[in-house]
């Protein structure tokens, strides 16, 4: 059985974990050429502490026909919230009669982690004339507890923390059109309301605007532009993706504070030698101005791009830069592995970045493919940052 030869490789933790999760992630559970499609649930359903970007865009994979159904749990290992599992049931579906246009998903997911946070999401990312136009929707609720670390890269040396619990609704919508056809371009509306408690100060002095958060409200419009060149939405062996970010939270329309957050990425692949060994790369800055709520200044380790090795929201500032490769080898079968390295900085702002500390981390991992005919892949890693090692368990790559 492919599980089995999984566990003899994989550590004791992993062994327990997926020996635990009983159900491999998947679409109609293991789909043949037939059913055509598999939807990438971590895109959906990975929990973060970074809510001001709730989601990435999430793909899927292939054409097909009809209406595929969706049930993923879906376990994992997270440095703030630990050990969890998320769920999603959902549909892949069409909105165009063309089957060689990639479809159409939705779907609801749901979560809960060992230190008590939970949430829920809905989604639907549309794809509209033969994919001309990308439309997506969210609805989330989310109650999670975590650590709050400080500002600058000081605080997250000190490794001094107080524990916060936040509760946050989101709602989000927004489109795309095809401007040639690699890019995308659109525009965004974002609106938050969020509350935050302090549930243990341990001493140290809460972050300033705790209680200014227990009624806010936030509303931001945005602009979104995607560059897509991948053959695989996996696995991919070459191309690359760049997707740029922007949300304007302004009391002009009704925001309780005045800021906007920039997000800029850039992931590229090539193949070393052949399927088997392949190379992936990652750069990616984050930043914030204004009025910027604790909860929403960038951190390293948050997010899609977020370098493994470092506790999610230890290190953070108004800007954090991210660079990452990583080398994947696969079997000809379920089985593969990966190496990787990165560097991340933190700073007040642009500047700063000059004479900001270098945070360098590696490490290895083992990839597990859920389904024959797709490259999708639980995966366990091992990372090693300044602090320590940290040890993740999720579905899909970290870029």
């Amino acid at each position: 059985m492919p599980w089995l030869r999984v566990l003899r490789l994989a550590s004791s933790m992993l062994l327990a974990m997926a020996l635990a999760a009983g159900t491999p992630v998947s679409a109609a559970s293991d789909p043949g050429p037939s059913s055509g499609v598999v939807v990438d649930p971590a895109a959906q359903t990975t929990p973060s502490i970074d809510m001001s970007d709730p989601a990435p865009p999430g793909t899927s994979q292939r054409s097909g026909t009809g209406i595929t159904p969706i049930f993923a749990p879906i376990p994992f290992k997270h440095t703030q919230l630990g050990w969890g599992l998320a769920v999603l049931v959902g549909a892949i579906h069409r909105f165009d009669p063309d089957t060689t246009i990639k479809p159409s998903t939705g779907g609801v997911t749901g979560f809960y982690s060992e230190n008590k946070s939970w949430g829920w999401m809905i989604v639907e990312m549309a794809r509209l004339q033969q994919d001309r136009w990308r439309l997506r929707g969210l609805a989330m609720h989310a109650d999670v507890r975590y650590d709050f670390f400080g500002v600058g890269q000081d605080a997250g040396d000190a490794g001094l923390s107080v524990a916060i619990e936040q509760t946050m609704d989101v709602v989000l919508i927004a489109a795309l059109r095809r401007v040639t056809p690699n890019l995308y371009g659109g525009g965004s509306l974002l609106w938050i309301r969020t509350g935050a408690e302090l549930l243990h100060d341990h001493g140290l002095p809460a972050p300033p605007d705790v209680e200014d958060l227990a009624t806010a409200n936030l509303l931001a419009p945005g602009i979104q532009l995607e560059f897509d060149t991948r053959d695989d939405d996996y696995w991919p062996s070459r191309g690359s993706i760049a997707t740029v970010k922007s949300n304007f939270f302004t009391s002009a329309l009704g925001s309780d504070s005045d800021f906007e957050r920039y997000m800029a990425a850039w992931c590229w692949y090539t193949s070393v030698r052949g399927p088997a060994l392949l190379l992936a790369m990652n750069a990616s800055v984050t930043a914030a101005t204004g009025d910027v709520p604790f909860w929403a200044i960038p951190s390293v380790g948050a997010g899609l791009y977020g370098l493994r090795g470092y506790t999610q929201g230890r290190y953070r500032d108004n800007v954090v830069t991210t660079v990452q490769a990583e080398l994947r080898a696969h079997s000809k079968g379920r089985l593969g592995a990966t190496v990787f390295g990165g560097l991340a900085q933190v700073g007040g702002s642009v500047g700063d970045l000059w004479n900001a500390e270098v945070l360098p981390a590696g490490g290895a991992g083992v990839r597990y493919q859920l389904t024959r005919e797709y490259p999708m892949h639980m995966r366990a890693d091992y990372a090693w940052g300044k602090n320590g090692g940290i040890f993740y368990f999720s579905v899909s790559e970290a870029f």
